[in-house]
């Protein structure tokens, strides 16, 4: 399944850039910036056994207003299981040799950012998430009962306050994610790095 989605991720990016080319010929009303993403869990079942997320984001916007912008973001990130996680047996399950494995997440979440004073910025975001596990491709979230099973797409949402410096075409901000599937959420808190090519 990564083999199918990887090129139709890139695919998608590539759509993106080359929208953002053609609308900045026609009007400066067009944002697109992209960067890194560092997280952690802050829900306690992902962080008895997962920490550090890394990843990268890509959102492209259009300003309704002078202080409005919507667009879409997205989004992919890689989360670390614990170094010091108990051994796991060879005749183990999937179910639990997944409790401690890697796992992917991609999401694409249309977003609303609001633009303050002093270049500051609040938004919020909502969309579909994709996970899976690297113990299994049909796994979605390995360490928690409800997906151990064939279910990985779930719904993600975030909100986020941020901090433009314009001096050096930077976005820094505080972001408060999750994702939920079964009615079930895990969340995480995290920094977005991100540049801004148009603004």
């Amino acid at each position: 399944m990564k083999k199918i989605l990887d090129p139709i991720i890139s695919i998608m990016l590539l759509m993106i850039v080359q929208f953002a080319f053609a609308q900045k010929k026609q009007d400066n009303s067009f944002v697109l910036e992209s960067g890194i993403n560092l997280s952690l869990p802050v829900h306690i079942q992902m962080y008895r056994s997962h920490r550090l997320g890394i990843g990268v984001n890509l959102r492209a916007a259009e300003k309704i207003t002078s202080t409005t912008e919507f667009g879409v973001r997205a989004e992919y990130d890689y989360r670390f299981t614990k170094k010091n996680h108990p051994d796991v047996p060879p005749e183990s399950t999937v179910k639990e040799r997944a409790l401690y494995k890697n796992f992917s997440l991609f999401c694409i979440k249309p977003n609303i950012q609001f633009n303050l004073n002093s270049n500051w910025c609040l938004g919020a975001e909502s969309g579909v998430g994709y996970a899976i596990s690297d113990e299994d491709p049909k796994i979605g979230l390995g360490f928690v009962s409800e997906f151990n099973g064939p279910t990985r797409f779930g719904s993600c949402s975030g909100i986020y306050l941020g901090k433009y410096f314009p001096k050096y075409k930077l976005n820094i901000s505080l972001n408060l994610t999750n994702f939920v599937a079964h009615g079930h959420a895990e969340n995480t808190l995290g920094l977005k790095f991100n540049y801004y090519f148009y603004k």
